[in-house]
């Protein structure tokens, strides 16, 4: 990291070498460099041409700007690459703590090698340009917007610097139609659109946070609010665009009122429709709930309810014994011009779920933490850097499941075994 931050600022600590970087350490930078040129948040976000949310968010730790925004800034506040060199510490998860390995490897090298691994499946065209990822990387085929957006988003993730993603996120945004972006089969997809909406929020400046707010309501329809997952996808990608926007009021309001009530402790099943016999609580879907709301209470927008809500879901997580395995649930997908509907099958990484929503969750076992862990770790390919599904695919939103949830891990608790079992033997 460039010395020119460890020195920067008289209010903090300065960081050692051996200090791990948060996205709280680049959002008090950036804010300093921008109050030192004595701008306003809309002043910087014009002149380097991104959403003022964009430029909030950032400044609040909640995310961190791409590599091209970063570069973007730190050209704009003339430092010499210390942003750039920060945002990259950041993104970079710390290795496990001394005497956590005993056999090498660190966090950062798994993180690695998915990003090349990744890397490695990006399909070019004729000429050679990036044009996005297929859902299955274990077979052959063209690439899909959804999973395309599964692949833009882990690579912001991994932290991947050496992918020019421009071609990739410019395809990407040409998919749009008149309601968002549609996966394989036509009609609504809000879960392909919110997918789609944070992974270009997130890595470039081609969309504004109140256009993606736009395409993400008209993605929406009324069996939205019977499917906890479709509405905590949603919700997620809306706190990150506008905490406080109506849709967001909106879609929180939705996914409260989708629980059900079991034996008195509220919580997420796989859908909350008329008629339903017996139903049970999912781990899946109440882990996904608890992730979207958390946002929302990370971005200052909750409340007493919402609070209640995470906080009674967080301690059924940590109380359940079930094992955290993939599920999966099925969609009927009404199609236009009075087609039959079609169905698509959707699968979740449990673990991966459970572990971000006890990332920020106080006083976990650790015993519940590890068995989430070992879960994941069961569906790592070493070899490919990749996450599997338990038939042997490869699909691309299980590796960013598995990231996504390690970083949050990560950054959450002081030491943990994050590493593979055979890793640390």
């Amino acid at each position: 990291m460039s010395s020119a931050y460890l020195h920067s600022t008289a209010a903090q600590r300065p960081l050692g070498s051996d200090d791990v970087v948060t996205t709280e350490h680049v959002g008090a930078e950036l804010r300093r460099l921008r109050k030192a040129a004595r701008q306003t948040q809309a002043d910087v976000a014009r002149i380097v041409g991104v959403a003022r949310a964009n430029l909030t968010q950032w400044e609040a730790g909640r995310y961190l700007p791409s590599a091209e925004n970063a570069r973007l800034l730190d050209d704009h506040f003339r430092a010499g690459n210390s942003l750039v060199d920060l945002v990259e510490a950041a993104r970079s998860p710390a290795p496990a703590a001394a005497g956590t390995l005993t056999t090498g490897g660190s966090l950062l090298e798994v993180f690695r090698r998915a990003g090349a691994g990744l890397a490695g499946e990006l399909i070019r065209d004729g000429d050679g340009r990036a044009v996005g990822w297929r859902h299955n990387l274990q077979k052959r085929g063209a690439h899909t917007t959804l999973a395309t957006a599964y692949g833009i988003s882990a690579m912001v993730v991994v932290g991947e610097p050496y992918l020019d993603l421009h071609s990739v996120v410019k395809d990407l945004y040409d998919r749009r139609s008149e309601f968002g972006w549609q996966g394989r089969s036509e009609g609504r997809r809000p879960e392909v659109t919110a997918a789609v909406v944070g992974a270009l929020f997130q890595a470039s400046t081609i969309l504004t946070a109140e256009e993606g707010l736009a395409y993400l309501e008209r993605s929406l329809d009324d069996r939205t609010r019977t499917r906890p997952f479709l509405l905590s996808s949603a919700l997620r990608t809306s706190v990150r665009l506008a905490p406080d926007a109506p849709l967001t009021r909106r879609l929180t309001d939705d996914l409260l009122a989708a629980r059900l009530d079991f034996d008195g402790v509220p919580l997420w099943g796989e859908k909350k429709e008329e008629g339903l016999v017996s139903p049970e609580p999912s781990t899946a879907h109440t882990a996904r709930a608890v992730v979207a709301l958390r946002e929302l209470l990370r971005a200052g927008r909750g409340s007493d309810e919402i609070s209640d809500a995470v906080d009674v879901a967080t301690r059924w997580l940590v109380e359940r014994v079930h094992p955290d395995d993939g599920v999966s649930e099925d969609l009927a997908l009404p199609q236009p011009h009075g087609r039959p509907d079609v169905r698509v099958t959707i699968k979740h990484f449990t673990s991966a779920w459970v572990l971000q929503a006890l990332a920020e969750a106080p006083q976990v076992p650790v015993a519940r933490l590890s068995r989430a862990l070992n879960s994941l770790w069961e569906r790592y390919e070493p070899s490919r850097g990749l996450w599997a599904w338990g038939s042997g695919d490869l699909p691309i939103w299980m590796t960013l499941d598995a990231v996504t949830a390690l970083r949050a891990v990560a950054l959450a608790f002081p030491a943990p075994q994050f590493l593979p079992p055979s890793a640390a033997e």
